[in-house]
C-alpha cells in the first residue's frame, strides 16, 4: 500500500510540474520580449480577431506604416513603378497617383521621388503634361504604353491626384519644382479634360471623353476637395466653378446610389447613367470612390454640400442597419448584384459613415478593416490585391485622421 501511495504521489508531482512547464511555455509564447511584435495569441487558444483589433487600435500609426511597407514590397518596384500583379503586372496612371499620394502623406520622400521619376519618364508620352493611363507588356520582354488598347489616353482622376500630390510635396518638402510641374499639369487638365457646356466647366473622364457627342464623366473622378486647393495654386482657371458642376453632377446622377459612369447631354444638361458593357449601369468598384472624395471635402473644407450629399444617400446607412454589411456591387436603385463584400468598398465608404454615423464608422473600421490586419506579417490577411490594398488603407487613414490637407501650413506633419 505504501508503494502504491508513493507512486501516486510521484505521478501527481509529475503532472503538477508538467502543468507549470506548459503554462510557462505559453506565457513565453504569448509575451515574447524578443519578438518585433509581441505574440498576443497562440493558435486557437486566443481570439485572433479580437487581438488584431486591439493591435490596430493601440498602434494606429504603426499599422498604417506597416501596411505601407507591405504594399511597397508587394506592388512598388525600387524604380518607382506600381504594378497590378493580378493583371499581368499592369501599370496605370491611377496606380502611380495612389503611390504618390500615400508617400507624401507618410513623408516618404524617397518613394515619392522614385515614383515621380518613373511616371514622368514612362507615362508622359502624350506631347502634353498629362499621363498615359495604361502601361504594360507589348510583347515578350518589351514594355511600354499600350497604345493599341487606348493606353495613350489620359485619365482625369490620376492627373488630378498627381497634381494634388505634387502640391502637397511642395508644401511638405519645400522644393519649387514640385509646384511648377503641378501648375503645368493643371493647365493641361483644363485644356484637355475640362469641357465647357452652356458656359459652365465640367470635368470629363479624360481627353477622349471630352470628344464624345455626349461627354463621358466618371463621378468618382470628381475631386471637389482638390478644386478648392487648385483654385489657389492656379487662379487663372475657374476651379471653383468645376467644384460647383461636380456637385451638380453628383446630385443629378444619384437617385439611390451614384453610377460608375454617366453621359451628359450638352443640349439639355441631362445626366444619363452609362455602361461600357452589355450590363446595366451599376454602383460598384468605380463609384465607391465618390464617398471618399466627397468626404475629403468635408474633412478639409467643411463643405456644406458634402454633408448634404451624404445625407441624401440614406441607402448605405439603411443597408448597414438591416444587414450589418455593404455588398461590393448594387444596381443604381439599391439591389445587390453580388453577395460578397470587399475591403475597397468598406475603405471608400468609411468617410460617409464618419459624417452620418460615427458609431457605424467605428464598427466598420473594427469589424471589417482592422480584423483583416495581421500583426504577425504586418500586412492584410491573404492576397487582397492592388486595388483593395489601396482603398482599405485610404479608409483606415481617413479614420485615423492621417489624410491631412498639407496645402495648409498647419497641416504639415513631420
Amino acid at each position: 500500500m505504501q508503494y502504491k501511495e508513493f507512486y501516486v504521489s510521484k505521478a501527481l508531482l509529475f503532472i503538477t510540474a508538467l502543468v507549470f512547464i506548459t503554462t510557462g511555455v505559453l506565457i513565453i509564447l504569448r509575451f515574447n520580449p524578443f519578438s518585433k511584435i509581441p505574440l498576443l495569441h497562440t493558435g486557437e487558444l486566443f481570439n485572433r480577431d479580437r487581438i488584431e483589433k486591439v493591435y490596430v487600435d493601440t498602434y494606429p500609426d504603426a499599422t498604417l506604416n506597416q501596411l505601407w511597407d507591405a504594399y511597397k514590397r508587394e506592388y512598388v518596384q525600387k524604380d518607382g513603378r506600381t504594378m497590378d500583379r493580378a493583371q499581368n503586372f499592369l501599370t496605370t496612371s491611377e496606380g502611380q497617383s495612389y503611390t504618390l499620394l500615400r508617400s507624401v502623406w507618410l513623408d516618404d520622400k524617397e518613394t515619392f521621388d522614385a515614383t515621380l521619376l518613373w511616371t514622368n519618364h514612362n507615362l508622359k508620352k502624350r506631347g502634353d503634361n498629362l499621363f498615359a493611363w495604361k502601361w504594360g507588356e507589348l510583347s515578350p520582354g518589351n514594355w511600354g504604353v499600350l497604345e493599341s488598347e487606348g493606353g495613350l489616353n489620359s485619365a482625369s482622376d490620376a492627373d488630378q491626384d498627381i497634381a494634388l500630390a505634387l502640391i502637397f510635396a511642395y508644401h511638405r518638402w519645400n522644393q519649387p519644382h514640385y509646384l511648377e510641374q503641378a501648375r503645368r499639369i493643371l493647365n493641361d487638365i483644363w485644356e484637355q479634360e475640362v469641357i465647357i457646356i452652356q458656359d459652365k466647366p465640367y470635368m470629363t473622364a479624360g481627353n477622349w471623353a471630352k470628344l464624345e457627342a455626349e461627354p463621358i464623366i466618371n463621378p468618382s473622378y470628381l475631386s471637389p476637395a482638390a478644386y478648392s486647393i487648385f483654385s489657389k495654386v492656379d487662379p487663372i482657371h475657374d476651379w471653383m466653378a468645376v467644384k460647383d458642376t461636380s456637385y451638380e453632377i453628383l446630385e443629378k446622377s444619384t437617385v439611390v446610389l451614384p453610377p460608375d459612369w454617366i453621359k451628359i447631354n450638352p443640349a439639355t444638361l441631362e445626366v444619363i447613367p452609362h455602361s461600357f458593357s452589355d450590363e446595366e449601369p451599376a454602383f460598384s468598384h468605380d463609384a465607391l470612390r465618390v464617398f471618399w472624395r466627397v468626404g475629403l471635402d468635408w474633412e478639409w473644407h467643411q463643405e456644406r454640400r458634402a454633408k448634404e450629399y451624404f445625407t441624401k444617400v440614406s441607402f448605405l446607412k439603411a443597408e448597414w442597419d438591416e444587414y450589418g454589411a455593404i455588398r461590393s456591387a448594387y444596381t443604381l436603385d439599391g439591389k445587390p448584384l453580388v453577395s460578397d463584400e470587399s475591403l475597397s468598398m468598406y475603405g471608400a465608404v468609411l468617410p460617409y459613415f464618419l459624417v452620418i454615423s460615427p458609431e457605424i464608422a467605428g464598427q466598420i473600421y473594427n469589424d471589417k478593416l482592422a480584423e483583416q490586419f495581421n500583426p504577425d506579417s504586418e500586412d492584410f490577411h491573404g492576397d487582397i490585391g492592388y486595388y483593395s490594398s489601396n482603398w482599405a488603407w485610404f479608409g483606415m487613414a481617413m479614420y485615423q485622421d492621417r489624410l491631412l490637407n498639407l496645402f495648409s501650413s498647419e497641416g504639415v506633419r513631420r
